[in-house]
């Protein structure tokens, strides 16, 4: 599946939608949409249930956006792992200190009322 990126501007926070593989050739663009959305001091919802793949670099930007978003006070979640990708976020620990939701419903509800 080709990767796909989709910005979902909403009040208080930002969904990025993204689809496809999460490798070296997507990284970049991946990372530069989800820092793009933290600069600018907004909620980021990260909506993976299209993601067919993630490999270490999917996952390092993931771990980047969100060492952004906490040094900016901004809060970064992450909703709709499929099992395979599931696996590598608990196996390499991530989803322990970055929220991760079943549903884009729960992971709004879980957002401050309020951000930065």
């Amino acid at each position: 599946m080709e990767f796909g990126l989709h910005l979902n501007r909403q009040d208080r926070y930002t969904v990025v939608e993204v689809g496809g593989e999460l490798d070296l050739v997507s990284r970049d663009r991946f990372e530069e949409a989800m820092l793009d959305v933290v600069e600018n001091g907004r909620a980021l919802v990260v909506d993976m249930r299209g993601v067919t793949f993630c490999d270490s670099t999917g996952l390092n930007a993931v771990v980047g956006a969100n060492r952004r978003a906490t040094d900016n006070g901004v809060p970064l979640v992450l909703v709709g792992l499929t099992d395979r990708v599931r696996r590598v976020f608990r196996i390499t620990a991530v989803d322990q200190f970055i929220p991760v939701y079943e549903t884009l419903e729960d992971a709004v509800d879980a957002l401050p009322s309020t951000t930065p």
